[in-house]
């Protein structure tokens, strides 16, 4: 009953998601994976001095929990162990460029060279970031201030699995981030074409 309400709950925000104002940049399988074959997750864990700015401790919250029911509602099981990490930043400052990303070594955030500090990431991102950061292009040529960027990486072989950016999470005025039901619905958006689609979108 409790896993039906789930995925009834996250079908809620797929059909929001199909008019939303909230846009999807991206949504992108890396190095070939296979996602059928994953089983486990983890979201990333964070403390209040690693946030991105603008994010409070609720934001995390109700992002990770998004990030939960979505994969979750798929088939998926959370365990603290699993080498299937989950983690998500997003973009401050509006910046164009078309640069690979570069390396970590500024966490939580990097300097991008062309105007200052842009994406900021739950920490450990600098941790499987460095040993493949090449095979990853910043996901937008146009990074626009408010894009929530998630990331699915495999920590044991240091590779992406899949990575997808909604705009925009942020309020009108760049001022602080949406509501919990808006934040449902970026989250939903950013799963809207997550090889593993949902058991009641199955053909």
């Amino acid at each position: 009953m409790k896993k039906l309400f789930l995925i009834l709950s996250v079908m809620c925000g797929v059909i929001l998601s199909g008019c939303s104002p909230y846009t999807l940049l991206n949504s992108t399988v890396y190095n070939d994976a296979d996602i059928s074959s994953i089983r486990t997750f983890r979201v990333a864990t964070a403390q209040e001095d690693q946030l991105p700015p603008k994010m409070s401790m609720t934001d995390y919250y109700n992002i990770s929990n998004a990030i939960r029911q979505q994969l979750i509602a798929r088939g998926y099981t959370e365990t603290n162990d699993s080498p299937i990490l989950v983690n998500f930043g997003m973009s401050i400052q509006t910046v164009i460029q078309t640069e690979p990303a570069l390396p970590p070594g500024y966490w939580p955030g990097y300097w991008n060279g062309f105007g200052g500090w842009q994406n900021y990431w739950i920490y450990p991102r600098s941790l499987y970031l460095q040993n493949y950061y090449q095979n990853a292009e910043l996901i937008t040529g146009v990074q626009k201030e408010g894009v929530l960027t998630i990331d699915m990486v495999d920590t044991d072989s240091h590779s992406y699995v899949w990575s997808a950016s909604v705009e925009s999470i942020l309020t009108p005025g760049n001022t602080q981030i949406r509501s919990n039901s808006a934040v449902q619905e970026i989250v939903a958006v950013a799963f809207k074409k997550f090889p593993i689609p949902l058991p009641t979108q199955k053909k």
